[in-house]
């Protein structure tokens, strides 16, 4: 009969124990396509960015998670993402106006706001492809 090593056995139970602790009720980390551009062409396929259960999703997905009903799909998803946006310096009030100027339908007029900020074009890229991920449903 042959015996494992102490010291694998060991690492065998730790692995296990980890991979079992590891499985809750709390949603995946989401980032969708990662990417300012597909993010925003995501955006121009949506059929009712104006509905209110759109603008919600938006909104909800980007803040803390609440018990709120009308928000439990998708409240907290992207807010880590949106908390990594905020604590890049960065990411300035001028870049938030170039992509409010580009209506957010002009994708290559998102992209460009981002040309010369490599790092907040970074996190917007996780926080845009989350919503782009998070709000598709609600939004078509």
């Amino acid at each position: 009969m042959t015996y494992l090593p102490s010291s694998l056995v060991a690492a065998v139970v730790v692995l296990a124990t980890l991979v079992a602790c590891s499985t809750d009720d709390e949603p995946a980390a989401r980032n969708g396509v990662n990417d300012i551009r597909k993010a925003c062409e995501i955006r121009t396929t949506w059929t009712k960015p104006t509905s209110s259960e759109c603008i919600a999703c938006q909104a909800a997905a980007q803040t803390a998670a609440c018990d709120c009903v009308e928000f439990k799909e998708w409240g907290g998803l992207c807010q880590s993402q949106e908390d990594a946006r905020r604590a890049e310096p960065t990411c300035t009030d001028d870049l938030r106006v170039c992509t409010t100027v580009c209506a957010k339908t002009d994708c290559a007029c998102v992209e460009a706001c981002y040309a010369k900020a490599e790092q907040c074009k970074k996190v917007i890229a996780a926080r845009d492809g989350c919503v782009a991920d998070v709000c598709t449903k609600p939004c078509q």
